[in-house]
């Protein structure tokens, strides 16, 4: 897999096989929909596994990206890949689990991606500590990534559903703050 466009775009990300990334279709969509919010945005990749998302949106303009990965081996590959981009000065790394990593993050963030395990049952418990540990301002946007019949609410807290997309089985939400 590698970065579709910008500053890296062509680097080579590797990808841990026990894991489920982010397609570059996916991606491509995804960063389509959000592209006039990237520049100078501070992003949280929650459940970053390889770092594709946020290493994509830095690549794209992103002022710093906060990734979480709580699975040691997928969290090397993570420090690895953000390495390979030199893009560790505009990233922090945490190696916690979402709860902690949430508690320990003092800033509103412009743009989140939410893509955990798709049966791990964690989006409502994410999106209620967005909410609840200050992370969402007006103007926030979260990427919520699930399986398309695994359908998420409407609304959670501040955030509202805004756009909801399909590609084969996987689903696309984004979810914009009021």
């Amino acid at each position: 897999m590698k970065i579709v466009a910008g500053d890296y775009k062509y680097r080579k990300l590797e990808i841990p096989e026990w894991i489920r990334p982010t397609t570059e279709k996916v991606r491509e969509a995804v960063f389509s929909m959000i592209s006039f919010y990237i520049p100078g945005a501070k992003v949280l990749d929650l459940f970053a596994g390889s770092g594709s998302l946020g290493l994509e949106a830095l690549s794209r303009g992103a002022e710093r990206c906060w990734f979480n990965e709580v699975e040691r081996r997928n969290f090397r590959v993570l420090q690895g890949n953000v390495a390979n981009c030199r893009a560790e000065d505009r990233a922090v790394l945490y190696n916690h689990d979402f709860r902690k990593c949430l508690s320990l993050i003092h800033q509103e963030m412009d743009i989140i991606f939410l893509d955990p395990p798709y049966q791990s049952g964690f989006y409502d418990e994410a999106f209620e500590l967005f909410n609840e540990n200050g992370l969402v301002k007006e103007s926030t946007i979260v990427v919520a990534e699930h399986l398309y019949n695994n359908k998420l609410s409407d609304t959670y807290g501040k955030l509202y559903k805004t756009k909801e997309k399909k590609y084969g089985t996987i689903g696309v939400d984004l979810f914009t703050a009021r």
